[in-house]
């Protein structure tokens, strides 16, 4: 009897210290049983982002001391993947140009408005012509063009080509200048008297034998279409024929009918 009465009198005094200490002692195990529950929840979530990480590799076996070893992920039957694989392959691809892309056509296509070719010269004016005139008003031909035929000169009885037109006219009528041009001679010849020679923009060169030069006529000067020349006078290779002016006409050099600009009259 005792005996109970002192085991009654200590739990009564050192009870308090024992619901202390089966409370620490509970209070830890739920700790470690957490601890241990968060630890392998977060050693799970790791496992399944390595694994989603690695592709066709063979995949590591994870373990731990704590814990049981994870179950391993099953693969996929032979047939299931060959199967896929096959639809993989079936997927129908997009062509290799695509809308976001332009294609290379498009691209050599010039751009609307401007020449196809930025490096062709530009054409080129056409030649610029030019209107020629009688040198001699209301003149008529009197000595035909021969073209290379001789022909007999009576003044110097000899036989020879005439590379000009005989045009009739009166002593002192103005002699013009059949077209636009540069006066490059303009002297005086012993057979064929006042000589003035004009150079036109088109290659032609006409020449005017047997006048009385103006005062303004010389080497150099430009003169116009219908400008006077001088004046109808003498040929002294020609005296025996009847007054006219002699009118040859060149192309390059050489000398041509001046029928080719000229609208002549018999």
């Amino acid at each position: 009897m005792g005996n109970r009465n002192t085991a009654i009198q200590f739990l009564r005094d050192k009870g308090f210290y024992i619901a202390l200490a089966v409370c620490i002692v509970g209070a830890a195990g739920a700790a470690w049983a957490t601890a241990s529950r968060t630890l392998d929840s977060i050693e799970e979530n790791n496992r399944q982002i390595v694994e989603q990480g690695i592709s066709g590799e063979e995949k590591p076996s994870w373990s731990s001391s704590s814990t049981a070893s994870a179950p391993s992920v099953p693969e996929k039957p032979k047939e299931e993947a060959d199967q896929t694989r096959k639809d993989t392959g079936n997927i129908e691809k997009p062509p290799a140009s695509s809308t976001s892309a332009p294609s290379s056509s498009l691209e050599a296509q010039p751009s609307a408005g401007l020449p196809e070719d930025a490096g062709e010269p530009a054409p080129q004016p056409a030649p610029q012509t030019f209107a020629y005139t009688l040198p001699l008003e209301g003149s008529k031909v009197t000595g035909a063009y021969s073209g290379g035929q001789l022909v007999k000169n009576k003044t110097l009885n000899v036989w020879r080509t005439h590379d000009a037109v005989d045009l009739s006219g009166e002593k002192g009528a103005k002699v013009l200048a059949a077209g636009d041009g540069t006066v490059t001679e303009a002297t005086n010849d012993a057979l064929w008297g006042g000589v003035v020679r004009v150079e036109h923009p088109d290659g032609y060169t006409s020449v005017y034998s047997g006048l009385v030069i103006g005062e303004k006529i010389q080497a150099g000067a430009q003169v116009k279409a219908g400008e006077e020349l001088g004046s109808l006078g003498d040929i002294p290779a020609e005296i025996s024929a009847e007054p006219h002016l002699h009118f040859s006409l060149l192309k390059d050099g050489k000398a041509v009918d001046p029928g080719e600009i000229l609208s002549l009259t018999a």
